[in-house]
């Protein structure tokens, strides 16, 4: 290999710089390698990470090393990446490879899955998960669960792709009775990004990655209004300024996404190696996942469901990030019109209602209410929730002119979001999503995303004002369509 080219993130300085009274939770990841010929330092990192836990073996024998793969293969300029990461560990460590299989196509976070994991890690004094986002995500469980038993394992993940941003946090999503759930798990202790690995990976897997990128020009403002109606009060301005240090040259790099460009690349790793970090400290994952990710979750559920092909997460938060803006930007005309007048729509708290409108929404899906079951659980206890804060949501309705600004100035337009896309490469559409949404699926995905989990997003907000029928769920779906056309000509929204 060639000589070292990397880089190390100084993770813990970038925090003190935006949280300077530590009033955010620890970051835990203590390594962030970025750059070309990263792959290089995957042992020395275990072995840094082992000395300094005090993870000391005792003299003669050597620490145990548990490999986490799954069957897809990965090339590295023409190696075995996973051969070459076990090569190197197998110089320093026993290593115990553990080849993870739930029997399809794509490898899934279900419980089989978790539990063989969790057995290879239990007793490992490291665990070193290799490939994409659902590997680090098992890895995370699994290093957690060897950790409820003993000493928690050292996690180092090697990443493998920049599709997505869940490498660098301490939260893994899983699926529970075919729905996705976001579950605490751990932080990784360091995390390997090697740019040769990335730049090689499916072009269709890094322009997801920017579809991934494009919820930090939405989310923000759902977990802002979250925190000013009362059903989330984690809300804090720190991470929200990290997010403002990753996304301020993202216009510069992005068109070097659709061509494969090595530093637009590597920019897109860093920015999201950030975002992870963001969740982490943030305490609470709403911060990059507001409506853009339930939608994505519903398409997943949906194919999960009928056993259909998925489609790549963060390509489907991009084109639901393009539908997220145009809703905010609705509900923002509609309350600026006449604001004296708006009220909160009785029928949108009534439980037994809305428990038919779970069951309806979620019974194409599922037959036997089991989907429904699970999703009726996080759903009644949001609406819970909002019904107990009647009054503080109407106060913000009422001063809604002095919180439209700060919310504003979270969201980019969705002319913006398109174009980011566009320029990248990136599907801005569900239709140019692979496999295929169509429009109705894509429907049914963004009019009930909402009744799917216990998050308050611009969704529920529209639900309660009865702003959320037919032809509201037509507006907002013709306002995306007139955003994407609006950037294929060039032009672009305004503040």
């Amino acid at each position: 290999m060639s000589a070292q080219t990397y880089t190390v993130e100084p993770v813990q300085s970038l925090l003190r710089e935006i949280d300077p009274q530590h009033e955010l939770p620890p970051c835990g990841l203590q390594r962030l390698l970025l750059g070309s010929n990263a792959v290089s330092a995957v042992s020395s990192t275990v072995q840094e990470l082992l000395a300094a836990a005090g993870r000391s073996s005792p003299a003669g024998d050597r620490p145990r090393v548990s490999l986490l793969v799954d069957r897809t293969p990965i090339l590295r300029s023409g190696e075995d990446l996973k051969e070459l990461v076990e090569n190197q560990l197998r110089e320093r460590f026993d290593v115990e490879r553990t080849v993870l299989d739930d029997g399809q196509q794509e490898l899934h976070v279900v419980e089989q899955v978790l539990d063989d994991a969790s057995r290879a890690a239990d007793g490992a004094d490291a665990v070193v998960a290799v490939g994409g986002g659902t590997i680090s995500d098992i890895g995370k469980v699994a290093a957690q669960r060897a950790g409820l038993s003993g000493e928690r394992p050292v996690l180092v993940s090697v990443q493998t792709a920049a599709s997505v941003d869940g490498y660098t946090d301490d939260v893994s999503v899983v699926v529970r009775e075919g729905v996705k759930r976001t579950v605490p798990s751990c932080w990784p202790d360091g995390v390997v990004a090697d740019a040769e690995t990335i730049a090689q990976a499916p072009a269709r897997m890094n322009r997801a990655g920017f579809g991934e990128m494009t919820s930090m020009l939405v989310a923000p403002a759902d977990w802002r209004l979250a925190s000013l109606v009362g059903t989330d009060e984690s809300f804090r301005p720190g991470p929200v300024r990290l997010l403002q240090v990753v996304g301020e040259d993202i216009d510069s790099w992005s068109a070097g996404i659709k061509d494969g460009e090595p530093q637009a690349v590597a920019a897109l790793t860093r920015a999201l190696a950030l975002r992870g970090v963001v969740t982490g400290v943030a305490g609470s994952t709403a911060v990059l996942s507001g409506m853009e990710h339930l939608i994505s979750h519903m398409l997943d559920q949906y194919h999960g469901e009928k056993h259909l092909p998925m489609g790549l997460h963060g390509a489907q938060v991009g084109a639901a990030s393009v539908v997220a803006a145009a809703a905010w930007e609705m509900l923002f005309e509609r309350l600026a019109a006449d604001p004296g007048r708006v009220r909160i729509d009785d029928a949108a708290l009534d439980p037994d209602e809305a428990h038919s409108q779970v069951r309806a929404a979620f019974s194409a899906v599922d037959p036997t209410g089991r989907i429904a079951g699970e999703c009726w659980q996080d759903y009644s206890a949001k609406l819970r929730t909002v019904t107990d804060r009647r009054q503080r949501i109407e106060e913000v309705l009422r001063a809604w002119p002095e919180h439209r600004p700060e919310l504003q100035g979270l969201i980019r337009p969705s002319a913006d979001v398109a174009a980011g896309l566009r320029a990248s490469g990136a599907a801005a559409t569900f239709e140019e999503l692979d496999p295929h949404v169509d429009r109705e699926l894509a429907r049914w995905a963004v009019e009930n995303c909402a009744l799917m989990r216990n998050r308050f997003t611009v969704a529920d907000m529209l639900r309660l004002l009865g702003w959320w029928n037919e032809a509201d769920v037509d507006e907002v779906f013709d306002r995306a369509g007139r955003a994407v056309s609006a950037a294929e000509q060039g032009g672009r929204g305004s503040r």
